[in-house]
């Protein structure tokens, strides 16, 4: 009996060390099998949608392996699955730390922070995403959603057209947010289209079909269109340094009677208005008016005032924009008729991005110069033609900007090619010239609200005949005239600005009577309704 009870207890020894060993995986495993393990069953859990289980399982796999980014990653996903943005961010971060070119780190950081309603921080994030991985399809539809957050109703469209060609599951949601950004823009026709194909592309009793159509249904409740007219008003005190007559860019005319050599104050006002009664998709065509008056303290008989009504018409192809505008220009200076100008311009403006666009734009302008008050001015009478391209880039979400440009223009005056000038006797021959002219702009982002904006220009101006101002009549005028402006200014309310701005001017001329230089300090109280 003995013999059989100690025969037992060696078996249920044997059985109890056996029974230990099996379980020894289960609570004693290694680091390198427990975060194996809690991978393999995370990632299960996460494609079947359990997300708390799958949460703690890469939780425990992060605890085997602290500095695995991996699991990191995982986890950053999972926390925004769960909507717990914040704590997602702080894991997403902790990557991009560590390898900054980890693009599906840079993406989850972007929608975590927009999730936060940070969206010009989730822009940058994202932004960095796309250059590391520019064909993730995700990448733009977060992008456009973002856009639309920050009110870029003009560039999610573009966003969302990017990830649907990309990625064509993502068409009903895409098209979705498409339709809601014209709807923005008041573009009514093409947010039905978007919408209406929305519901087409998707499953018809999906949450976003249900949406889309309760947004065609509720057309009264977002904007029928655009508003179609604009007025801008200003008001400046102005000192100047040297008062000279400079009515729309033309040249003065020669000596004191247009260049005073005298500094004086002046109050400014400008206002515009324009009204566009066809405004569609493709077309908008619609009238302008234009008005400035000066009023110097001293020298009223410098005093501009200037009248220039428009009409234009504009058409929308692709990423070009085609403009075609007539003005009307009359100025009277000291009260008394000075010019009328009669002015036709083609523009064309070719968006090559949401942040670079090139200009081309061409004039015709013909001008009938009155002798009221400067004896001799009609002479100055003649037909201007001018041709320019100027190349513009934004940065920092379209806060900054760069302008670089050329132009190209022309008077013709006529009175022939003489070889010598009559000194002191004026003629249409002085003024014919041909000029080009370098032009560069740089506008900074605003820093504590306010933003200050650059601007130079060369202009080198070669005249084809002897002037008569010269001496002996027999001297060919040439001009350089530079300019340099610095401003800065900040939004008062959502309609009123205020800035203060500094121009020089400089025209170095080897003609006396036109040689001068100029000091003009402003502060100006604009308006925009």
């Amino acid at each position: 009996m003995r013999i059989i009870v100690r025969q037992l207890r060696r078996i249920t020894i044997a059985v109890c060390i056996s029974w230990m060993l099996c379980l020894v995986p289960s609570w004693a495993q290694l680091p390198h099998e427990t975060y194996d393990f809690s991978m393999s069953k995370g990632i299960a859990e996460f494609g079947q949608g359990h997300y708390d289980v799958a949460a703690s399982m890469f939780e425990r796999a992060r605890s085997a392996k602290p500095n695995d980014l991996e699991a990191t990653d995982y986890l950053g996903q999972t926390y925004l699955r769960l909507k717990r943005y914040r704590e997602a961010e702080l894991l997403f971060r902790e990557i991009v730390k560590k390898d900054e070119k980890a693009a599906p780190a840079w993406l989850g950081l972007g929608i975590a922070r927009s999730q936060q309603g940070r969206y010009q921080e989730a822009r940058e994030a994202l932004n960095e995403a796309e250059q590391l991985d520019p064909k993730n399809p995700l990448v733009y539809f977060y992008q456009g959603l973002v856009a639309q957050e920050l009110k870029s109703f003009d560039q999610a469209p573009e966003l969302f057209s990017r990830a649907m060609a990309l990625s064509p599951d993502l068409t009903p949601s895409a098209r979705y947010y498409t339709g809601i950004s014209y709807y923005q823009r008041g573009l009514t026709e093409r947010a039905k289209k978007e919408l209406e194909a929305a519901i087409a592309s998707g499953v018809p009793e999906s949450e976003l079909a249900r949406s889309a159509r309760a947004v065609l249904q509720q057309q009264t409740a977002v904007p029928k269109g655009q508003k179609q007219w604009d007025l801008n008003l200003s008001i400046s005190g102005q000192y100047d340094s040297n008062v000279v007559l400079l009515p729309i860019g033309t040249q003065p005319p020669g000596g004191a009677v247009g260049i005073s050599q005298k500094d004086d104050f002046r109050t400014a006002i400008y206002a515009r208005g324009e009204y566009r009664p066809i405004q569609t998709d493709v077309w908008t065509a619609g009238v302008t008016y234009g008005f400035y008056q000066s009023f110097h303290q001293k020298l009223a008989r410098f005093d501009v005032q200037d009248h220039s009504p428009s009409v234009f018409v504009q058409r929308q192809i692709g990423p070009v924009q085609a403009r075609v505008q007539y003005v009307f220009d009359y100025v009277e200076v000291g009260q008394a008729p000075y010019l009328f100008a009669h002015v036709i311009q083609p523009i064309f403006t070719i968006a090559e991005g949401n942040s670079l666009f090139t200009q081309l734009q061409f004039r015709y302008q013909h001008k009938d110069f009155q002798d009221d008050l400067f004896a001799g001015n009609s002479f100055r009478d003649g037909k201007n033609w001018l041709g320019a391209v100027t190349q513009y880039a934004y940065f920092a979400d379209g806060a900054g900007h760069v302008r670089l440009g050329y132009t190209f223009d022309m008077d013709r005056t006529g009175g022939g090619n003489p070889t010598v000038a009559t000194p002191g006797v004026p003629a249409n021959a002085d003024w014919e010239y041909r000029a080009h002219r370098f032009s560069a702009g740089f506008g900074v982002p605003p820093v504590l609200t306010l933003k200050p904006t650059f601007a130079f220009d060369y202009y080198r101006q070669q005249y084809d005949n002897p002037n008569s101002l010269s001496p002996t009549g027999t001297t060919v005028r040439r001009d350089t005239v530079l300019f340099f402006t610095a401003s800065i200014g900040r939004p008062v309310t959502d309609w009123l600005s205020i800035a203060a701005e500094y121009n020089y001017m400089r025209d170095q001329s080897n003609i006396q009577f036109f040689d001068y230089s100029r000091n003009i300090y402003s502060l100006t109280l604009s308006g925009r309704f």
